[in-house]
């Protein structure tokens, strides 16, 4: 049987540090998806538009996309979005930060088996 190569076992190492790392900050990252979507609801009861619509917005506006394509039309839809993106932004902070993590746990372990 052929041995696995070091390609192969760096990506496993990877793979079980990023579910180490995400097991540990995956509440904060639902909760942070579960305020986004609830910001998406109420812009779609503020403004009457279709949920479809509104969880898009919200969803391109957390990412930081923000196409223009949809746009909340009264005063407070518009400081929930304003809300949703401060939201994507500390969402995207955690997931960056969480994955140089898992990559950093990764090198060290690989370096510690290397010898």
């Amino acid at each position: 049987m052929n041995k696995p190569s070091l390609f192969r076992i760096r990506n496993r190492l990877l793979i079980k540090n990023l579910a180490v790392v995400y097991w540990h900050t995956g509440i904060v990252i639902l909760w942070l998806q579960g305020a986004i979507i609830a910001g998406g609801l109420g812009i779609a009861y503020l403004d009457a538009k279709p949920i479809a619509d509104t969880l898009y917005l919200a969803f391109i506006t957390a990412l930081t996309i923000g196409y223009g394509d949809l746009t909340p039309e009264t005063a407070f839809a518009k400081a929930i979005a304003v809300a949703i993106g401060f939201l994507g932004i500390i969402f995207t902070g955690i997931v960056v930060a969480a994955s140089l993590r898992a990559l950093e746990m990764t090198i060290a372990e690989q370096k510690e088996q290397d010898g």
